[in-house]
């Protein structure tokens, strides 16, 4: 009964592609709606998104799952702290919008987190 809730391998590497092809997807919508953010916070929002991005997607690649996982913690303190500290606000950006961001990141990387150590089983043949 236990095996009805793990997954097989490929159907691991599926669940991810699909989480990060929806998020992608979201995250641009999300970026979509800042208009009146200067080029210097523009550029700083898109390095910390970017580097988010990377180390999910190295989180289900790489081997060196504990190194992968205290980078993500890394991220995930910025962006906790771009969300809590008023001087670490993107100027130009509506808090509304922020808090969309942030909740778009923080809802997948707890998908993928969640996805990558869910134990799987041997694929069926």
């Amino acid at each position: 009964m236990k095996d009805i809730f793990r997954s097989t391998p490929g159907g691991k590497v599926g669940a991810i592609d699909g989480l990060n092809l929806f998020f992608g997807a979201l995250l641009g919508a999300n970026l979509g709606t800042i208009q009146g953010m200067g080029l210097s916070d523009y550029i700083k929002l898109i390095v910390l998104l970017a580097g988010t991005v990377m180390v999910l997607r190295m989180l289900s690649t790489s081997e060196r799952k504990r190194y992968m996982v205290a980078t993500l913690l890394i991220y995930v303190a910025i962006l906790a702290a771009t969300l809590l500290v008023p001087k670490l606000q993107p100027k130009g950006m509506a808090i509304a919008d922020l808090h969309r961001l942030v909740a778009t990141l923080g809802i997948w990387i707890l998908f993928v987190v969640a996805s990558e150590f869910m134990p799987t089983r041997p694929a069926e043949r």
